[in-house]
């Protein structure tokens, strides 16, 4: 029979975890719920919504996010045996840094050049609110993917 772990061990585990999957699910509603609405509302009115929500989630979410990613590598470190599970949680939770910076911030800055351009087409903002829901589900499906292993680490 092992040994049982520390009350603190169990604790980072169950924050870890809940963490991971409550981001997940707050980012996945920004691309199932919030952007789809938005898209309904007339152009200046819906980048100028995207905006602010963009910079509420931009304010709200890194941390909720990334405390994981720091608290699984501790737990790869401190609980060898299951080192790999924990360090493919932290991978995957930080892999969503680059992501981030490559892939999201460019659409954050042309939508930002949209508003500086009321002329522009409105197929044009809309494409980029649509593509910008698209392409972050990958941080809500990371974040989940994460938080199960966390959880399969913890219950095995």
């Amino acid at each position: 029979m092992s040994t049982p772990l520390p009350p603190s061990i169990r604790v980072l585990q169950a924050g870890s975890i809940a963490m991971l999957t409550t981001t997940a699910g707050l980012s996945a509603s920004l691309s199932f719920f919030v952007i789809p609405r938005l898209m309904e509302s007339p152009t200046p009115i819906m980048v100028g919504q995207f905006m602010r929500a963009v910079t509420t989630a931009h304010r709200t979410l890194p941390f909720p996010l990334i405390i994981p990613g720091f608290v699984n590598a501790w737990l790869a470190y401190r609980l060898p045996e299951k080192a790999r599970l924990y360090a493919l949680a932290a991978v995957l939770t930080f892999s969503t840094l680059p992501w981030t910076r490559a892939v999201m911030m460019p659409l954050n800055r042309a939508m930002e050049r949209r508003i500086m351009e009321p002329n522009a087409e409105p197929e044009t903002a809309h494409q980029l609110a649509d593509s910008w829901a698209t392409r972050n589900l990958y941080r809500p499906v990371v974040a989940f993917a994460a938080g199960c292993i966390g959880l399969y680490a913890a219950l095995t």
